[in-house]
């Protein structure tokens, strides 16, 4: 501590930290919010161009979507670093060396053409973001309030008393609702971009954008920052601690492994889904044993005893087990309607109108002392009538807009609980669990529960599906006559053309399959949409009945 402490007090003694002295203060706030664009926006792959991605390298989409999950890995396997790393209070060294990686590594993704390559990239790009993002967070509330934010993490400068861990929670909740709407705000906007990148380009075109703005990034910071040298004796971050990283990332890797591919391997009769099952297994053992050994953990084992930390990990995982609903509109306007992924993604863009207006529900009800537990409830309940929305509009006739109805909707309840289950967690937690807290945050919110819930709904879909083709096909004969006229059009269409009998044959009866396909896919999103509604409202439910109990702060003074 004694190392942190003289790091955040050597940086606190330059007057215009971190800028140089004539930069004005309003053009340095500037500069700091623009540096997130880059940092929120540079990652290993694109969800938004991912059609584009998988037809160009000619592989799976379960690749992209893997190596997505990946990213968010690496991420999670900074966190424990969290405290000692926003202490340096260097901005321009590590800006200028994260941002120089980043661009190396944005130009192995966009030459690779191998899936290992691009995972093990997007890994060390998702571990340099959080790294660039917590320090420049940091640094902006710093520069632009005064506040040295960092005392308010510090073990041992928690609140002495009740009242004063009351007003410390009363805070985050008005903050952090603020602090998230900006970040998926930020997100949002960067996947719309890519989209449109690659829908108006090429896929590759993403990166050497992304190149573009580090290099602006860099530029930008050699210019108005000084250098600033480092005052300690020593990095407080060792090497030793990156076996830890290591056997974490390659224990989480090896997990979302199964729960992405499961469904196309045809799940345990795969080998590699058994190997990669068995080695979660082992790489889970091993790390527990490192952290319950080691004096000087990476990862306090001691946090799974605060309750409000397990409250908070199954918030998260119920929350974006159902916020997966949202591959319905996906589904619904790809299927029924058949638009692009840049269609989809400036769809998506009415999301950043749901984050505003749970955030403000969340600060006005939260400023008004309303218990957590009916604002849990509320978003439960507004993701459960985004799903009932989708239940009553989806039918062969659909309209494209008024699908930013449920995503707004849906959004709105994302963003109450998105934000105020990390309140609820904190709630008396003492400061030494919160690099582990952030860590086992980012694992289910970002890993763990998006992987599952794409896992489920992925896997019913598919089987919901075939059971309403097997339904729906047993109609399609020649008593059927729409369906005959429909058959023999297609086919006196394909012998015009030139097709010989047999091919003209093998087209109508593909046509016709296609048209029971879309029916299939739509009555299955419809049946699901319907079970979504109903455990939505089983959540809010539980959430409403669940015990909140304030921890006593007997119960961890030593």
């Amino acid at each position: 501590m004694e190392q942190n402490v003289i790091s955040v007090s050597y940086g606190a003694k330059y007057k215009n930290y971190p800028f140089y002295n004539w930069v004005p203060k309003p053009l340095g706030i500037i500069l700091l919010i623009l540096l997130f664009i880059p940092i929120l926006t540079v990652g290993g792959v694109y969800t938004a161009n991912s059609g584009e991605m998988t037809s160009g390298l000619g592989i799976q989409s379960e690749h992209i979507q893997f190596v997505g999950f990946v990213t968010s890995i690496g991420m999670a396997a900074f966190s424990p670093f969290f405290y000692q790393l926003v202490c340096i209070r260097r901005e321009k060294m590590m800006c200028v060396v994260g941002f120089s990686l980043l661009y190396l590594l944005s130009y192995v993704c966009a030459v690779t053409d191998s899936i290992f390559v691009l995972a093990l990239c997007s890994l060390i790009m998702g571990f340099l973001r959080m790294v660039l993002m917590m320090v420049n967070l940091f640094t902006l509330i710093r520069y632009a309030f005064g506040m040295e934010a960092t005392r308010n993490i510090t073990p041992g400068n928690e609140p002495d008393d009740e009242q004063g861990w009351d007003r410390l929670d009363s805070e985050k909740s008005k903050s952090m609702p603020i602090i998230y709407l900006f970040f998926m705000i930020l997100g949002q906007l960067g996947t719309s971009l890519t989209a449109w990148l690659a829908y108006e380009y090429q896929w590759q075109d993403v990166y050497y954008y992304m190149m573009g703005m580090t290099l602006v990034a860099i530029l930008v910071v050699l210019v108005t920052m000084p250098y600033h040298a480092y005052n300690g004796r020593r990095f407080p971050i060792t090497f030793r601690k990156f076996g830890n990283v290591a056997v974490f990332s390659s224990m989480m890797t090896c997990g979302i492994y199964v729960l992405v591919y499961g469904k196309t391997l045809d799940w345990f009769a795969d080998p590699t889904i058994v190997r990669s099952t068995i080695l979660t297994v082992v790489f889970a053992a091993v790390f527990f044993y490192m952290e319950w050994s080691h004096r000087s953990p990476y990862f306090l084992m001691e946090v799974f005893r605060l309750r409000t930390i397990n409250m908070g990990i199954v918030l998260f995982l119920l929350l974006m087990v159902f916020n997966t609903s949202s591959m319905f509109v996906n589904v619904f306007t790809g299927i029924g309607m058949e638009i692009d992924n840049w269609q989809n993604a400036a769809l998506g863009n009415w999301s950043m109108l749901g984050y505003f207006i749970g955030a403000v529900i969340a600060i006005i009800l939260g400023s008004r002392n309303v218990k957590l537990k009916y604002l849990f409830g509320l978003g439960f309940l507004l993701i459960g009538v985004s799903a009932l929305f989708m239940y009553f509009e989806v039918q062969t006739a659909g309209l494209y807009e008024r699908m930013k109805y449920p995503v707004i909707i849906r959004s709105t309840g994302m963003m109450l609980i998105y934000s105020l289950t990390a309140v609820y967690a904190n709630q008396r937690m003492p400061y030494k669990y919160l690099s582990t807290w952030i860590c086992i945050m980012l694992s289910v919110r970002m890993v763990i529960g998006p992987g599952i819930g794409s896992a489920l709904y992925s896997n019913v879909l598919q089987h919901r599906q075939q059971h309403y083709v097997t339904m729906f096909a047993q109609d399609v004969d020649r008593t059927d006559t729409q369906s005959a006229a429909a058959y023999d059009q297609t086919l006196q269409g394909m012998r015009w053309q030139g097709r010989s009998e047999t091919e003209a044959e093998n087209m109508a009866a593909m046509s016709a399959k296609g048209k029971v396909q879309v029916q299939a896919t739509l009555s299955a999103v419809k049946e699901m949409s319907g079970w979504t509604f109903y455990g939505c409202i089983i959540s809010m439910l539980f959430v409403l009945i669940y015990p909140y109990k304030k921890r006593k702060l007997s119960a961890w003074r030593d």
